[in-house]
């Protein structure tokens, strides 16, 4: 990396790019948590639908699969493994 490429081609000022302008605000981070509460009921959905032949191919145990799809949304996912 050469010395001039540290710099914006574009010419703005490095007070845009404090670390307080990168933190997400309120909103992104409440749409943030809402998509990986979905994620995890689609993932738990996905995984209590799979038959035990299925399971066995992705190495997961029957009993870690009905464990972690009983799970309430908000909790995080555990590892199946």
């Amino acid at each position: 990396m050469s010395y001039q490429s540290r710099y914006r081609i574009d010419g703005q000022s490095d007070a845009l790019l404090s670390p307080a302008s990168r933190l997400p605000t309120i909103r992104q981070r409440i749409v943030a948590r809402l998509k990986l509460w979905r994620e995890s009921v689609v993932a738990r959905r996905h995984l209590a639908a799979m038959d035990a032949r299925s399971l066995r191919d992705a190495g997961i145990s029957p009993a870690a699969a009905a464990f972690e799809s009983g799970k309430s949304f908000w909790e995080p996912m555990g590892p199946l493994r």
